[in-house]
């Protein structure tokens, strides 16, 4: 299995063999291409992989480095859970190799318990508010293309229970 990700990885890399550094092109730089997507009006929409499911998410700059957007994160390798919410994103930092940033959210869905090694019994599922934080790094890899990689941690409020989350995800820039 590690391997599909090294293949993944390779052809992802190769798609586009010259970096934004190494043509000279100012219009290619990806210190320019970073700071250009995260202008006001601009829109993203991505989509990736979990630790054991699927994301999606799609949003508008509606300030220069704040994003606003919507997401839902589905489980598919194990039993169901599926949520959906909003959540407001803001880059610390642009214009570099990669750019950091971090957010903040709430989402509805259905939820699985995390059990502790002594406990018995099947999992409960809760459907309930979970508020989240997260922060994440992108990448460039081509003039409206990135490559992204988010740590969130939700608390759910009618619980009590932490939810973790680790999401890789390919974005596409648009303009209006």
């Amino acid at each position: 299995m590690k391997y599909v990700y090294w293949l993944i990885l390779g052809l992802v890399c190769s798609w586009n063999a010259d970096s934004f550094a190494q043509t000279g092109d100012t219009d290619k730089d990806w210190r320019v291409v970073s700071v250009a997507n995260h202008q006001k009006s601009q829109w993203l929409i991505g989509g990736g992989g979990t630790v054991f499911g699927l994301t999606a998410k799609a949003g508008k700059f509606v300030a220069d480095r704040t994003w606003i957007g919507i997401s839902g994160e589905a489980t598919v390798f194990s039993e169901a859970r599926v949520e959906l919410g909003a959540f407001a994103r803001y880059y610390l930092w642009e214009g570099g190799f990669v750019s950091g940033f971090a957010e903040a959210g709430v989402s509805y869905g259905q939820f699985r318990e995390i059990l502790d090694s002594d406990q018995v019994g099947p999992p409960r599922l809760s459907y309930s508010p979970k508020l989240t934080a997260g922060f994440g790094l992108e990448l460039p890899i081509y003039r409206r293309v990135s490559l992204e990689g988010v740590s969130r941690i939700g608390q759910l409020t009618e619980t009590n229970w932490v939810q973790p989350s680790f999401q890789g995800s390919i974005n596409f820039y648009f303009t209006r």
